[in-house]
């Protein structure tokens, strides 16, 4: 049996965890929900809401009686982003890939088994899909967590696959289903999805790579006005090509 680390930090990590809680669920969590979502005593989620409540990172709703982040968290996440080199050099190409197709373009980075868009440049077609900047969705249900997971190093990705698989399987879900978008996208370059995350929404992805660094260019689309023709070639095609000139790019940026 290995001995426990003597440097890590249990408080620490719990109220981390609490956090993490609140931002997977998007919207207010009570205290006993936060219980059940992270496996932590009662009480301690007490203690920990009440501290974070007084550190100004979680607010209750009076009405609710339910927690949710507030701004300050931002001051956490602004200077990563501010720092990714790949955030800087991708706008300019999602500005030209949105104004190409009059679609939504997105770039996306994985968070465990969630991916995360880190910008988002809205299409201007009337039903364009609208993403927000921050906003999370799970991993097997998403042309962007498809595609970051196709793009790692084989070991890396059988061993996030698992985690993935085993967690579709708790949630009743097929696992069998992710394994196949994932050997597809590895053959053609590309992963497409269609109504996995809610009915009538889909997404076309690829994925980017700057110095280790894994990120996905996606464009999500209204499934009842874009084919899956259209996803497989237009929107496909577009994708590869941005991302064709983003990676000579991302290539000869200087290390920081």
């Amino acid at each position: 049996m290995s001995e426990p680390d003597r440097q890590f930090v249990v408080a620490l990590a719990r109220g981390l965890a609490v956090l993490e809680a609140l931002s997977r669920a998007q919207k207010p969590l009570t205290n006993g929900q936060l219980t059940k979502v992270t496996g932590l005593p009662a009480s301690t989620v007490s203690r920990l809401t009440h501290t974070l409540t007084l550190m100004g990172y979680v607010r209750l709703s009076r009405s609710s009686r339910a927690y949710e982040l507030t701004p300050k968290n931002l001051t956490l996440g602004y200077p990563v982003l501010a720092g990714m080199r790949l955030l800087e050099q991708a706008r300019p190409h999602l500005e030209q890939l949105s104004g190409s197709t009059g679609e939504t373009a997105a770039l996306a980075i994985r968070d465990k088994l969630h991916v995360t868009f880190v910008a988002v440049v809205e299409g201007a077609n009337l039903v364009a899909v609208r993403l927000a900047t921050g906003g999370r969705l799970w991993v097997p249900v998403s042309a962007a967590g498809i595609a970051l997971v196709a793009a790692l190093p084989d070991a890396e990705r059988r061993m996030v696959s698992a985690r993935v698989r085993a967690d579709m399987t708790r949630g009743g879900h097929d696992p069998e289903l992710f394994s196949k978008a994932v050997a597809e996208c590895r053959r053609e370059g590309v992963a497409i999805v269609r109504n996995l995350w809610q009915p009538g929404i889909g997404g076309v992805s690829v994925p980017v790579q700057s110095q280790g660094e894994y990120a996905a260019l996606t464009i999500p689309v209204a499934t009842g006005s874009i084919s899956e023709q259209t996803m497989r070639t237009t929107l496909s095609d577009a994708l590869k090509g941005v991302a064709e000139l983003l990676g000579p790019v991302l290539s000869h940026a200087p290390a920081e």
